[in-house]
């Protein structure tokens, strides 16, 4: 089940053509956004590669 702006995605763009696409980031990973309709691309979403739960804020910085 994934969320796009904390509510459970229901409706993917479905714009013929998109102007341009921009990307929302989330807790474990970003989106693909259509910026014409403000939606989610379906198999937009991209998850981080961090798996371990160890925060890497700090290292990814540096």
């Amino acid at each position: 089940m994934l969320y796009f702006r904390g509510q459970q995605v229901k409706d993917y763009c479905r714009c013929q053509r998109s102007g341009s696409i921009t990307s929302e980031e989330e807790e474990w990973g970003y989106w693909d956004v259509c910026c014409d309709c403000g939606k989610p691309l379906e198999n937009g979403f991209h998850y981080y590669n961090h798996y371990d739960g160890k925060d890497y804020d700090e290292e990814d910085m540096w």
